[in-house]
């Protein structure tokens, strides 16, 4: 296979390492092959993917909100957002139930009630747009709302996901991580964002590469042709990809596999 003219990276758990810095030669790695568009492909906000990568924003191509929208160079290319009141129904589904906490995800802004604890804490983490406000209702009429984010306490978010009813209304639900269920429209994910960048740049599956470690990688997986689960990687994610890597996000495995990958093709 020759270097990839596309390479789709999941951020946490993948090219970030447990404390969410990524490695320190990756943005001179893609300054210096301009011939392959890297693309983050991330359940994060776009406003946070864009700070974090500061130094080379405009080298990327962004898949934000776990494909609800994608982003280059200043522009969103792609938004699908959920109606309005498919947004409310979700949030009347969550109310009151114990352990979980809505965050309304706009593309403005994400919105959540100033609830401490470990709800608030996360958020931060991902989002850097962000309100508090307590009528999430109200919130959710004023922006285009590409998910419905679930914070789940304790880590148990899979738990709660398995609990859940199929959806028959145009949604879907994803087990984002180990404290995070998103829904969104059933056409949302990161495939068919990738997808999408694919046909703008004019790029087949065959030519595109993609790395990830949890579920809502699975979809990205599909619209690559060469797949990379993590060492560190859900074993429903290494059971599906094409290629394990050899090394951790903890011991910079995105980068050693690019490395492997173009040595293999020089």
């Amino acid at each position: 296979m020759s270097m990839p003219k596309i390479i789709a990276l999941d951020l946490d758990g993948t090219l970030l390492d447990s404390r969410k810095n990524f490695p320190m030669e990756f943005p001179e790695w893609v300054r210096s092959h301009p011939e392959t568009a890297f693309v983050l492909a991330s359940g994060r906000q776009i406003y946070a993917l864009l700070d974090q990568f500061s130094e080379i924003r405009d080298q990327l191509w962004y898949i934000a909100e776990n494909g609800a929208c994608v982003y280059h160079a200043g522009e969103f290319l792609c938004v699908d957002s959920m109606r309005p009141e498919n947004s409310l129904k979700v949030l009347d589904e969550f109310e009151g139930v114990p352990g979980c906490e809505p965050l309304v995800c706009g593309l403005e802004s994400a919105y959540v009630r100033d609830c401490g604890g470990q709800a608030k804490e996360e958020s931060t983490k991902y989002y850097t747009h962000i309100e508090y406000n307590d009528d999430l209702r109200s919130c959710a009429l004023k922006d285009r709302i590409l998910k419905i984010a679930i914070f789940v306490n304790d880590f148990r978010a899979e738990e709660v996901y398995t609990s859940l009813k199929p959806r028959n209304d145009g949604l879907m639900t994803l087990l984002s991580g180990d404290s995070w269920i998103d829904i969104a429209n059933a056409s949302v994910g990161k495939g068919a964002a990738l997808r999408a960048i694919q046909g703008i740049l004019g790029v087949s599956n065959e030519e595109t590469a993609a790395f990830g470690d949890y579920l809502n990688d699975m979809s990205l997986f599909e619209a690559a042709g060469e797949s990379y689960a993590m060492a560190n990687a859900h074993p429903e994610l290494k059971y599906a990809a094409k290629h394990i890597t050899r090394y951790t996000n903890d011991e910079n495995g995105v980068m050693e596999a690019l490395k492997e990958m173009e040595n293999e093709n020089t």
